[in-house]
């Protein structure tokens, strides 16, 4: 046995480590020609004119923001239909159903974008909501995001649990965690009055177009001026973007 083993070892052949070839696949992008760069290899060792330069980029990338935002939910129609609806029209009917019961501008805005994250993070999709409009919205509005999913359970975890399925079965009434919360009652109405009803094929909705200045609007808002009692770490976020250009 242990000459077998010892014939087998011997024929066994050497492995030898291929020489890893570092190749990049893509392209730099070169800056464009009318944007200044600043010159820095690492944050340590930036300058005051390191900065001034930035701040002519950082104010073009700031005003662009609205772009990007809604660029990415004209995105969200092939392959986005979690529901009967894409969450393009999902999200387009909630906001519009916001608009015609009289919703303010920011709350509409809420209203169009409370899914945006759901393609990126379904499993968590609020906060990425939250996470994105945290900056420009009211903290009563921040916590409607952050919760919505949650409280949205109530109008389908009675159907889902019907399934027959090993899945652990859904609490309804999650939401009533939060009861208490000031913010509590303006979420409940959000979702029933707006979200979980937004899902009619043949509803009437108005067009993204005539919510683009309303987005617009919104991020065009100074950051953490909307924002009140902040806790950590949106209070030390809010010192660092003081230094930001406006």
């Amino acid at each position: 046995m242990i000459l077998i083993r010892s014939i087998l070892l011997k024929a066994r052949p050497t492995l030898t480590r291929p020489t890893l070839v570092h190749s990049r696949w893509y392209t730099k992008n070169a800056p464009p020609a009318d944007l200044p760069v600043a010159s820095y290899k690492s944050l340590a060792e930036a300058t005051a004119d390191d900065f001034t330069t930035q701040d002519i980029s950082f104010a073009k990338v700031a005003s662009s923001q609205a772009d990007r935002v809604l660029s990415l939910l004209r995105s969200e129609t092939e392959g986005t239909f979690l529901h009967c609806l894409d969450l393009l029209e999902h999200s387009l009917q909630t906001a519009t159903r916001a608009y015609r019961d009289g919703a303010n501008e920011e709350l509409v805005v809420v209203a169009l974008l409370h899914d945006i994250g759901e393609v990126l993070s379904p499993g968590n999709h609020g906060e990425v909501a939250a996470g994105l409009l945290r900056p420009y919205i009211s903290d009563e509005n921040h916590w409607l995001l952050l919760h919505h999913e949650i409280y949205q359970a109530h109008y389908y975890a009675d159907a889902m649990n019907e399934r027959s399925t090993n899945m652990t079965p859904i609490d309804k009434d999650l939401r009533d965690r939060f009861i208490d919360h000031p913010h509590h009652q303006h979420t409940v109405d959000f979702c029933e009055k707006w979200d979980q009803q937004s899902f009619e094929q043949e509803y009437d909705t108005l067009p993204l177009e005539f919510f683009e200045p309303m987005v617009r609007n919104v991020f065009a808002r100074t950051p953490w001026k909307y924002t009140e009692a902040l806790m950590e770490p949106g209070k030390s976020k809010k010192e660092l973007a003081s230094a930001y250009p406006e």
